[in-house]
């Protein structure tokens, strides 16, 4: 089928084309008239496609953006898969008849040793492809003309795939990263069979740093295509480059740290790879002094900073100096002199922290504990942590006077999330004293995303009710609604009239309209219900008359 692109707009394309990649076309086959296929969405919704010859007829589909008549995405989507079907019917015949490859060999074969060499010379001058690979693999030396050359290879494919203004869009940018990386793997593969892996490590880094400066919709994380297929063959240039050469490579990734080649994100890889690969003494100790300016830099803060390896996750810049230190097999003294001179930083004290509960030092623990909260004051996710574990520690001790007042510290001055602590509090007060600390819970502005399940958990369900009605959503009454209609019936129906009332006026597509109907006919269950939905129907076709998607769903939904 020729030329079908061009019925669609170009964001229902964009939309079609994912629905494609994610796998939502199911049962697309051949009909009489052309194909029939379901495509899930939102629904699971029939689409047909009527062609004759190489032209599309016509196109329905079961979605509500077509019932007008508009190309949708999930047409979009079916003819994506008609496309990728005819691919694979041509590639099946091709092996059914021996293969392409099989049918090149022959050709070669047949052609006359004289004539090669100017046919091979014609392609190369048709195909800056082939001439880059015969570059690569035959040239008597791989000198800075050559590499331009192979260099420029790379620039072709920013050209090929951009538009006039130099920026990737979506439809191209999986094609543009294929290229790159088949780019990348092929050439660089040929040049490490020649023992060249300076060239190889040159061309690595032009792609690495042509793919950071690409103007390039990333939707789909074509970019990080790319850079991880540069990042495994930085591997493989380092197990088979010389000594010299892996110096060279080093003071690269030293260096591009220090400017400004690609896109920020991007300093992750090279972070990620200068950590876990180099590892002679030399490199090692250069690395600790680059760890030691990162750390010095935080020197006023509590937080040492951190490196966000991709394989990794993020790495405590403390930690790694740690490890490197016991690579280098420092002495002992001069790592725990080291811990003492920065204990500003919690990590340091969380390390120390760590071994002493570990050891059964539990006084040590709690005291490092103590003086951790008022350093880092101004951390308070930090702060609710060291509470946390003086907590266990007092329970450990069987210490109840000291549980309950770091209990109270972290009800009364941390965010509460969940109710363990809460209740852990309240075993350890008279009832007096609870009554007025759960008032306090509930004053508290810090802990509004317990209030719900705090006042069901001590059963102040008229409470829960009186918030109920003031709130503008309705998510906590759906939450809510079983218990909440049980012994509040009316008053819970009330709040669902208001509600419909009120998302009326803003509902404004199909979805909100479905939903609007979700809940009219949940109100039919409660006193009164169906005489309250008929009146909010009736209310609705009189005022939104015009909304004909409305209308539409009110019908669909027995709202006649």
């Amino acid at each position: 089928m020729r030329d079908w692109k061009n019925l669609f707009r170009e964001h229902i394309l964009i939309r079609g084309e994912m629905y494609f990649y994610e796998g939502a076309v199911q049962e697309c086959h051949k009909t009489e008239y052309g194909y029939h296929a379901v495509v899930e969405g939102t629904e699971d919704y029939e689409v047909d496609i009527e062609v004759k010859g190489e032209q599309i007829q016509k196109m329905y589909c079961s979605c509500p953006f077509a019932e007008d008549g508009n190309h949708c995405k999930h047409m979009a989507a079916v003819l994506f898969e008609i496309e990728e079907q005819y691919k694979e019917e041509i590639l099946s015949k091709n092996d059914e008849s021996g293969g392409k490859e099989r049918e090149l060999e022959e050709i070669i074969e047949n052609i006359p040793e004289a004539e090669l060499r100017s046919v091979i010379k014609m392609l190369a001058e048709q195909n800056d492809e082939s001439r880059d690979m015969l570059i690569a693999r035959y040239a008597s030396a791989i000198d800075e003309t050559q590499m331009y050359r192979l260099k420029q290879g790379v620039d072709r494919f920013v050209w090929q795939y951009s538009d006039r203004a130099g920026y990737i869009d979506y439809r191209n940018a999986w094609d543009f990263a294929c290229a790159m990386t088949d780019y990348l793997y092929d050439t660089v593969r040929v040049l490490m069979e020649r023992s060249c892996c300076r060239q190889a490590f040159e061309l690595t880094n032009y792609v690495f740093q042509t793919a950071g400066n690409s103007d390039i919709d990333d939707s789909d994380g074509s970019i990080l295509q790319i850079v991880n297929a540069c990042y495994d063959t930085w591997k493989n240039i380092l197990e088979k480059c010389t000594d010299d050469e892996k110096n060279e490579m080093f003071s690269w990734f030293m260096n591009y740290l220090s400017g400004n080649y690609a896109a920020d994100y991007m300093e992750e890889y090279i972070e990620d790879f200068l950590a876990h690969e180099f590892r002679s003494r030399e490199m090692l100790e250069k690395k600790l002094k680059y760890l030691d300016d990162m750390i010095e830099k935080q020197a006023s803060s509590t937080d040492c900073g951190s490196i966000w390896s991709v394989h990794y996750g993020c790495e405590n810049n403390i930690m790694k100096r740690l490890k490197l230190m016991k690579e280098l097999e420092l002495p002992e003294d001069e790592i725990r002199e080291y811990l003492r001179k920065h204990w500003n930083f919690s990590a340091v004290r969380k390390l120390e922290i760590k071994e002493k509960l570990e050891c059964g030092e539990l006084e040590e623990a709690i005291q490092i504990l103590c003086e951790s909260k008022l350093l880092d004051r101004a951390y308070p996710g930090l702060v609710a942590h060291y509470s946390e574990q003086l907590i266990s520690i007092y329970e450990m001790q069987s210490d109840n006077k000291a549980c309950k007042e770091e209990l109270m510290y972290y009800v009364f001055e941390c965010p509460q999330t969940e109710l363990v602590y809460i209740y852990k509090l309240k075993e350890l007060c008279t009832d007096a004293e609870w009554n007025e600390y759960r008032e306090q819970i509930l004053q508290n502005p810090k802990n509004h995303s317990i209030f719900y399940p705090f006042m069901e958990s001590e059963k102040m369900y008229e409470r829960m009710l009186e918030c109920l009605k003031k709130e503008e959503f309705i998510f906590n009454m759906d939450r809510y609604e079983k218990i909440m209609k049980e012994k509040f019936p009316e008053q819970v129906r009330d709040i669902y009239v208001a509600y419909l009332y009120r998302e009326a006026k803003r509902a404004n597509d199909r979805k909100r309209y479905r939903e609007l109907m979700r809940y009219l006919k949940k109100l039919r269950k409660y006193p009164d219900g169906k005489e309250k939905a008929a009146e909010i129907a009736e209310n609705w076709r009189s005022v939104y008359y015009r909304r004909s998607a409305m209308m539409d769903e009110m019908r669909k939904a027995g709202f006649n």
